[in-house]
């Protein structure tokens, strides 16, 4: 695990190869009220320069709220200051919350720099498709209902095969509500495999059915009937109810889960 330091507020500015340009206000109020309330939690993700100062790569939003909260310090991770170009666009697609315009900027200006010779080299990089970067071109021209969505979220929806009112339809629905990209994923792939189907009453189906975590070492979730899990130090309890009434329950141990994992896998 990287070594967290507590780093001076005044020997901090945001990276240059930071690429985010859209600040939503509501999210800044809500962090700046957190920053003041709890201080910094998350470490800001640093590299050291040459004239002493350390660049954020990534908490640019906490540096800010930090300065306006009037912290002296915050928690950071310093990591080596090698290939920083790279390490941002690593960083800043995996997090998938910048705007296609963010991405198509940061990925031109990297390869206007030399930092790749192509947009197919980024791509190779990063292990996408050649087609993502045009396909990122054409879903920033795709705007939500209500809001914004990250811009691996549009291209995501551009390319599910949905004509155009089904694709309005998904983007009416991840503005309303946020959608784990994974079960994302698996709804847009059923919804381009029966066009006869409203889309989004099959996100909502697969939100619906997807576990949550209702505590530390409990996990539910709802299909035709309740399951729910529940970890001990040494089993896993899983339940199912239908209602308030339970209609099965079964405790494994730990150590035969991958026993049990063989079975469900062979059935």
């Amino acid at each position: 695990m990287a070594e967290v330091v507590m780093l001076e507020v005044s020997k901090l500015r945001r990276s240059s190869y930071n690429p985010r340009m859209v600040q939503d206000p509501e999210r800044t109020k809500i962090l700046l009220e957190s920053v003041r309330k709890h201080g910094v939690k998350q470490p800001l993700l640093t590299y050291p320069s040459s004239d002493g100062f350390y660049e954020v790569l990534d908490g640019g939003r906490r540096l800010s709220a930090a300065l306006e909260a009037g912290l002296d310090k915050v928690p950071c991770v310093v990591v080596e200051p090698e290939d920083v170009p790279r390490k941002s666009l690593t960083i800043h697609l995996s997090q998938e919350d910048l705007t296609p315009e963010e991405v198509v900027v940061f990925v031109e200006r990297l390869v206007e720099e030399e930092v790749f010779r192509s947009v197919e080299e980024v791509c190779r990089y990063l292990g996408v498709s050649r087609s993502w970067f045009y396909e990122l071109k054409k879903a920033s021209k795709l705007k939500p209902v209500k809001g914004e969505l990250p811009a691996t979220v549009l291209a995501l929806v551009e390319r599910s095969g949905l004509d155009d009112e089904g694709k309005r339809e998904v983007l009416d629905v991840l503005s309303r509500q946020p959608v784990p990209r994974s079960v994302l994923k698996e709804a847009l792939k059923e919804a381009a495999e029966k066009p006869e189907a409203k889309p989004s009453e099959i996100i909502e189906r697969h939100v619906s059915s997807a576990p949550k975590r209702i505590e530390e070492n409990i996990l539910t979730a709802t299909g035709l009937y309740t399951y729910m899990l529940r970890l001990t130090s040494s089993t896993v309890e899983f339940t199912a109810r239908k209602g308030l009434e339970t209609l099965w329950t079964a405790t494994i141990p730990l150590k035969d889960l991958h026993t049990v994992k063989r079975l469900w896998q062979q059935a």
